[in-house]
């Protein structure tokens, strides 16, 4: 497929992935910063807040909330870490991208992948703990920094309108699932490691277990699975499928059991939403090249 794409339009491509890995080398450490300063004090308020009250319930809904401040700035800062290093690799690997090597696409779509996803957990403790209305969110633009190279690598390529629309919708389809089942997972640590019964088990948050434990591991294989359809091949197509039901199951036995928030109703969706258009013929056969 790339090979398709003209070499002026490679080369424009190129110029796009260079500027946006450059920015986020810079750019993603002092947004990330920024993040962290913005939630963590919002984050403390509200457990000195929780912790003095004279209702039971916010007395135990503090000790939900006393670590969380830890829990995020590791997380926040492993995916910084992350997006700066696929920035590297970008770096290298623009010249075989520019000379029409394939792999190199599907390379450099996990690459910005990796940005997208960051923003997009940095996001929800901003919408948590600090809020619209106090600044803009700087997950937004870490995001901003992976999905506008991601999107220009699929859409400037020569290819028809079809295919374009299958890259798009299958390969956002498969980064939000990823991320959003990346974000659950953590709230599913985030109770199991603060949950004052801990080392005991209240009656249904054993099926927490099934968040990092499990879901963590559809993330991957949707992240994966970005990699290889990058690259037009079949693996990508199972791994989707695999990425996609473990994320399905995961967050559909977590809701039935606890059903508490509709974040893993939703996570359940995404997961079906990643099967479902794997199996439509017209999609699957636009995802890879026959063998």
């Amino acid at each position: 497929m790339l090979a398709q794409t003209p070499p002026g339009t490679r080369r424009v491509i190129a110029i796009v992935m260079v500027i946006f890995a450059v920015i986020a080398l810079f750019a993603v450490p002092l947004l990330t910063k920024q993040n962290l300063d913005s939630i963590i004090p919002q984050q403390q308020a509200r457990f000195e807040k929780l912790s003095v009250s004279e209702n039971p319930q916010d007395r135990v809904t503090a000790k939900l909330v006393e670590d969380t401040p830890y829990l995020v700035s590791l997380f926040s800062t492993l995916w910084m870490g992350a997006a700066v290093a696929a920035s590297m690799v970008v770096l290298v690997i623009t010249s075989a991208y520019m000379r029409g090597e394939n792999w190199a696409r599907g390379v450099a779509l996990l690459c910005f992948a990796i940005p997208s996803a960051a923003g997009a957990y940095m996001l929800i403790p901003w919408i948590n703990f600090v809020g619209f209305g106090s600044g803009f969110p700087p997950g937004v633009l870490i995001a901003l920094i992976g999905l506008i190279p991601f999107f220009t690598l699929l859409l400037a390529e020569k290819v028809d309108g079809m295919q374009k629309f299958v890259n798009f919708s299958y390969f956002l389809v498969l980064g939000v699932t990823a991320a959003h089942s990346f974000t659950n997972s953590h709230a599913a640590l985030r109770v199991q490691w603060m949950h004052p019964a801990r080392p005991n088990w209240p009656d249904t948050l054993w099926v927490l277990w099934l968040g990092p434990q499990t879901m963590w591991w559809g993330s991957l294989f949707l992240l994966l699975a970005i990699l290889f359809l990058g690259l037009r091949k079949q693996a990508g197509w199972y791994l989707a499928l695999a990425g996609g039901l473990i994320v399905f199951f995961t967050n559909a036995w977590i809701h039935l059991l606890r059903g508490t928030t509709s974040d893993y109703w939703l996570g359940a969706s995404f997961g079906l939403l990643v099967v479902i258009l794997a199996l439509i013929p017209a999609f699957k056969q636009r995802l890879f090249d026959p063998a």
